[in-house]
């Protein structure tokens, strides 16, 4: 680029811009920004000394006739397109323009600011030469001066009586390069052509370079700071990206998580304290509203202790040491009961399962386990519904409050927008050469912003620290608590054993929902009189066994297998050197061809 500064001011501009074309291209352009009180006119495009002619086609990707330009101004840039006919080689084409309103000239001075290569430009640049000729030799004073912008890119200026010149090499895509040049008021005729602005010039000039310069380094020595000493800059960033969130789930916690003290403080409940159904209980101690598959064969002994369905002891032959020996081990077999009982909606579904069953007759439970996985995808739907009416029982009767979550998802929401001003922020200003010190600081603080985010979505998926039970959901929990802990130490308790077969058999369903089973048949085994045994149409424990086996223990372990198995469906598949930042010149834009 070479730039002559006309004695009014104006700036007179010829580019010499050479392609390497590979392949096919028709057509080029010159994007050039204008700024308020600046113009671009006497436009001219020529190649080899022959001058191409107005008129043509002003559209991106447009054909015209070879040989013609076009010029299109709006209020923030003038647009230059040409056309020709190229394949695979190497044309220079020279754009020339007067371009009024960009120098500045002061009461001192006069002030070139001028992008000799622009940011708009989409590839990279091996090798820079521009040129700024005066209006007249200069002396090589102190009021004549020369920089280069910015400070990462390399290159160089120098300081002659006539002119001031600039090289760079290396400019990468997207990368503006800058020449600046002041040199004494009085070389203009004048100021025509020039912004004329009162006061002393060269002392602002130069405190700006400084400034831009100091500004420049102070970034750098910073930056460097921080990764020289990593450790500390991580701890800070652990301490802000963590620190935040980790306290909004206390706080979340000690206000909306934290269970509330009741007055209850019995140790035992001898007996089921409410009415609640088996499958609702053990998600109340949990604080959750899912069951699992214990809770879906608890409901099944519950439906056989109230005679929806019937049972009757039987023996079963099973095979041991491999098949080498068999043995006959006690069983249940299982037909209908009384159908026309009204069950409860998350009752259905279990239903569903052994109605189909037991439609072809009746069915040991030792045999349960293959029957179910026979008709896994049937199985597991059924097990889906009873799961999600199981959950809506649960939300019906208001055991949790959950307000904390609020708490969270605004949190997620503050974190996440203040990331995203942050990182918007950085990257509006984002200089990929040489970071300002402010955008690292952005983009590090939009990070931590977003580790404070995620730390709040996974405190969200722990539902005990946002989340707590009503005051009668809490009194409620803490009873069965009670009473599940009577079940855990009931085999060993000095006490008289239930006195009604009603009351053993409660004890062993909600023992299966609580998965402890095993103590209920311990302590069946040893205090259950036989009378109440015999008339049981759950229990059946065989009298030669060890404590806790029999059919009822063989069939809780195969029936909960079978619907772990069933919960899966059937797989399928599928002159000095640059200084400062700049940016503070007027023309650059960029350019293409197709």
């Amino acid at each position: 680029m070479a730039v002559r500064v006309a004695r009014d001011g104006s700036l007179l501009v010829r580019e010499q811009i050479t392609f390497d074309f590979f392949g096919s291209f028709s057509g080029a352009y010159r994007d050039i920004p204008l700024r308020k009180g600046e113009t671009v006119d006497r436009v001219h495009v020529s190649e080899d000394g022959g001058r191409y002619q107005p008129g043509g086609n002003t559209k991106l990707r447009s054909t015209d006739r070879p040989g013609t330009y076009g010029v299109e101004t709006t209020r923030k840039r003038v647009r230059v397109v040409w056309h020709f006919q190229a394949r695979t080689e190497l044309r220079t084409f020279t754009v020339s323009y007067r371009f009024r309103g960009l120098v500045v000239a002061y009461d001192d001075v006069v002030d070139v600011n001028l992008k000799v290569w622009g940011d708009q430009w989409p590839v990279a640049l091996t090798h820079l030469n521009a040129s700024i000729t005066l209006p007249r030799p200069a002396g090589l004073t102190p009021s004549y001066r020369v920089y280069g912008h910015p400070a990462w890119v390399h290159g160089v200026v120098e300081r002659h009586p006539g002119v001031a010149s600039l090289q760079a090499v290396g400019i990468p895509s997207g990368q503006f390069v800058e020449e600046r040049v002041v040199f004494p008021r009085r070389l203009l005729s004048s100021p025509t052509g020039a912004q004329v602005r009162p006061g002393k010039g060269l002392a602002k000039v130069a405190a700006e370079e400084r400034a831009d310069q100091s500004a420049y380094e102070r970034d750098r020595r910073r930056i460097d700071d921080a990764k020289r000493h990593i450790g500390r800059t991580l701890l800070f960033l652990s301490l802000i990206g963590l620190g935040p969130s980790l306290a909004l789930v206390a706080a979340t916690w000690f206000f909306f998580g934290r269970e509330r003290r009741t007055p209850y403080d019995r140790e035992y409940e001898q007996a089921p304290p409410t009415e609640t159904e088996p499958a609702l209980v053990p998600p109340l101690l949990r604080q959750e509203e899912t069951p699992g598959s214990l809770e879906f064969t608890a409901t099944l002994f519950d439906l056989i202790r109230r005679g929806r369905y019937t049972s009757k002891p039987v023996t079963t032959e099973r095979k041991v040491w491999g098949g080498l020996r068999h043995e006959h081990v006690a069983d249940l077999e299982l037909t209908f009961g009384d159908r026309s009982q009204k069950l409860a909606t998350f009752e259905e579904p279990v239903c569903g399962v052994f109605d189909g069953i037991l439609a072809e007759g009746p069915e040991r439970l030792s045999h349960m386990r293959e029957r179910i996985e026979a008709d896994r995808t049937g199985n597991g739907e059924r097990f889906r519904h009873f799961k999600e009416r199981v959950e809506t029982a649960i939300r019906r009767r208001r055991w949790y409050a959950g307000r904390g979550s609020f708490v969270l998802a605004a949190g997620v929401a503050a974190f996440g927008v203040a990331a995203l001003i942050l990182f918007w922020v950085a990257i509006a200003g984002w200089r990929s050469a040489a970071p300002r010190w402010d955008d690292v600081v952005f983009v590090g603080l939009g990070g931590c912003m977003v580790a404070n985010a995620a730390v709040l979505v996974a405190a969200a998926t722990r539902v005990r620290l946002w989340r707590r039970r009503s005051r009668k959901g809490q009194e409620e929990a803490e009873r069965w608590n009670a009473f599940r802990r009577y079940l855990t130490d009931f085999p060993r308790l000095q006490e008289a054993p239930p006195a009604t077969i009603e009351l053993w058999e409660r004890y062993l369903v909600y023992g299966i929902a609580f998965g402890i089973a095993e103590r209920v048949l311990q302590a069946a085994h040893l205090q259950m009189p036989q009378e109440l045994h015999d008339q049981s149409t759950i229990f059946w424990i065989s009298p030669h066994g060890d404590l806790g086996s029999g059919a009822t223990s063989l069939a809780i372990g195969d029936l909960s297998a079978g619907f772990g198995s069933a919960l899966t469906p059937p797989s399928s598949g599928s002159g000095g050197g640059f200084s400062g930042g700049g940016g503070g010149g007027g023309g650059g834009g960029g350019g293409g061809a197709w």
